[in-house]
């Protein structure tokens, strides 16, 4: 598939490309007039999520959230979800007689 089909691309920022991730990738999609971005970045095993509109040739904020919070993005579909969830760690199940 072309870039210039995609409505939105995401990208997982990794340690040993930030610049790539952060500056590069954004850029490129940008100029592919791809309208949404979404980043993923799990630093300090701290998940975090943000969605970007394409405005003006430039990508702005439009939903962010960290682990512990919920993202919830409305274009250019719904999605929620707590950035924690990404560790795919398991929950620890309640103890008996805790409501939950």
């Amino acid at each position: 598939m072309d870039i210039r089909h995609a409505v939105l691309l995401g990208e997982i920022v990794s340690p040993g490309n930030r610049r790539k991730d952060i500056i590069d990738r954004p850029r490129e999609y940008a100029a592919a007039v791809v309208p949404f971005f979404l980043r993923v970045d799990l630093r300090n095993r701290v998940p975090a999520i943000a969605l970007y509109e394409l405005t003006e040739g430039e990508y702005r904020p439009v939903a962010a959230a960290a682990a512990g919070t919920r993202f919830v993005m409305r274009e250019p579909f719904e999605f929620s979800i707590d950035p924690a969830d990404l560790l795919g760690e398991e929950a620890v199940p309640d103890e008996p007689g805790e409501e939950g």
